[in-house]
């Protein structure tokens, strides 16, 4: 037995799990130290330090009003940066934390702006902000800007293939329904198996989604209204054998 321990602040997630299911990606972190502490260890941790920048935002910085110019000036230049050194991302995240819920950051100007300025890379408005209410969890939002890069081709059948939505972590190899979908000769895809945005993308050709969390479960339904593709909650089901066998006869 080993110990392990743990931030205490940090949990089983955080944003560095997220970025990983973004190839070809780059993350712009604007926030108070604090926040940003956390997720610079945890990307040192899981060996992905190379794929984030953290801006710094100092109390000075909101009584101004100059949060608008530090996320554009900040990913102008860390895409420029970038740039030179080869490593130009084809999708760009843009983070703020809590506190930009209190200043009224106007993110419309900024993506306008960013857009502008590259509009070969696709750029992601993405907020952490646990305290805010007035709109879904930040984790429920992040898996809707995640799927919401999927692309679906209608002049081609759906792919015999399942997407597995909500775990940061690939099926087991010996989960039973992928199993039995492997049988059937249906493939499971995971957003970790896709090693460029354009096969991410291609995601939307697949036949079902599976909801291994119910933090994917709004972006599952956004895609049946979007593709029409079905989707199975697998999130505690009282009865595991039975929604495997649901599956399968629905495919």
């Amino acid at each position: 037995m080993t110990n392990v321990f743990e931030k205490p602040e940090r949990s089983c997630f955080n944003l560095t799990h997220y970025a990983k299911l973004l190839p070809e990606s780059h993350c712009v972190f604007i926030m108070p130290p604090g926040c940003s502490r956390i997720l610079r260890l945890s990307s040192i941790e899981e060996g992905v330090s190379q794929n984030f920048t953290m801006f710094h935002l100092e109390q000075s910085d909101i009584i101004n009003g100059s949060i608008e110019s530090i996320l554009i000036e900040g990913s102008i230049h860390t895409i420029n940066r970038l740039s030179e050194l080869g490593r130009r991302p084809k999708i760009f995240a843009v983070f703020v934390s809590c506190v930009d819920s209190f200043i009224g950051t106007d993110h419309d100007y900024v993506m306008t702006e960013l857009n502008a300025f590259a509009p070969d890379i696709q750029f992601l408005d993405l907020a952490v902000d646990p305290i805010n209410r007035d709109t879904l969890p930040p984790l429920v939002r992040l898996h809707h800007a995640l799927t919401d890069l999927f692309v679906q081709d209608v002049s081609i059948a759906p792919l015999r293939r399942a997407n597995w939505l909500g775990h940061y972590l690939r099926p087991d190899s010996e989960n039973a329904l992928r199993c039995a979908l492997e049988q059937r000769g249906i493939a499971s895809i995971h957003p970790l198996d896709c090693t460029t945005s354009d096969a991410l993308r291609d995601m939307g050709n697949s036949l079902v989604n599976i909801v291994a969390s119910p933090v994917a479960l709004p972006a599952a339904r956004k895609l049946k209204e979007r593709f029409n593709t079905p989707y199975f909650n697998l999130v505690n089901p009282a009865d595991p054998e039975a929604i495997t066998e649901e599956v399968l006869l629905a495919l």
